[in-house]
């Protein structure tokens, strides 16, 4: 940074822990975390741990590729509010306080997905949606990142990247 090689640098995945151990070495704080962020999968420690620090978190996997929008609740709240269940995930999202950027390539969905800013979700809506992450999903996301951590390193399967692991994080 101070040879104006960089303005900014982001992270992705990282959990706090990570943060953490990261933060004794860095010379440039990162601006934003890109994590799986979505009603089922609310990790609220995490987000507020981040935020607190001024580091945005951007989401992916905000619409769930889709899979979440059958889900009884958030159909209820897409008739209750008319609007769709892209909307209804989308809205949860900024209400949070996390960047949403959709993923599509059809045009009106991209539209679609963009008209989350005229409508609010009531504090009740927003609390029930919360509810939707379940510890079966935070034990889920555990053994993700625990297999995934050290993938696509030279330390992958490696007795010192075993040593390397962490098993103890905050997952939620």
């Amino acid at each position: 940074k101070d040879e104006g090689l960089l303005r900014s640098i982001g992270l992705s995945n990282y959990v706090v822990e990570d943060y953490e151990e990261l933060a004794q070495v860095m010379r440039v704080p990162p601006a934003v975390n890109q994590i799986e962020v979505n009603p089922f999968l609310y990790r609220k420690r995490t987000i507020d741990f981040f935020q607190a620090r001024g580091i945005a978190i951007q989401s992916y996997r905000s619409l769930r590729d889709g899979k979440a929008f059958d889900h009884p609740l958030v159909l209820e709240l897409a008739r209750k509010h008319a609007r769709t269940p892209a909307q209804i995930l989308g809205r949860w999202c900024v209400q949070k306080g996390v960047i949403y950027i959709p993923k599509s390539v059809k045009r009106e969905r991209m539209e679609e997905n963009g008209r989350v800013l005229d409508f609010a979700l009531e504090e009740g809506d927003v609390a029930r949606l919360d509810a939707l992450t379940t510890p079966d999903a935070i034990q889920a996301f555990r053994e993700l990142y625990l297999r995934c951590v050290l993938r696509d390193t030279p330390l992958a399967g490696t007795p010192d990247g075993l040593a390397l692991l962490r098993t103890r994080f905050t997952a939620d």
